[in-house]
């Protein structure tokens, strides 16, 4: 049977901007700005 270990990866940082808070906000920055540079190009070329 398959055991999940207790330090396998809950306690683990994120691969750049050390802390999870802050990759969250660079993850929904980066989206904020691709929806609003579609929306751009969405209206520049209409």
């Amino acid at each position: 049977m398959l055991t999940i270990k207790d330090n396998d990866t809950t306690n683990e940082l994120p691969p750049f901007l050390n802390t999870w808070p802050r990759m969250y906000s660079f993850v929904l920055l980066n989206l904020v700005a691709l929806i609003l540079l579609f929306y751009w190009f969405t209206k520049a070329f209409e």
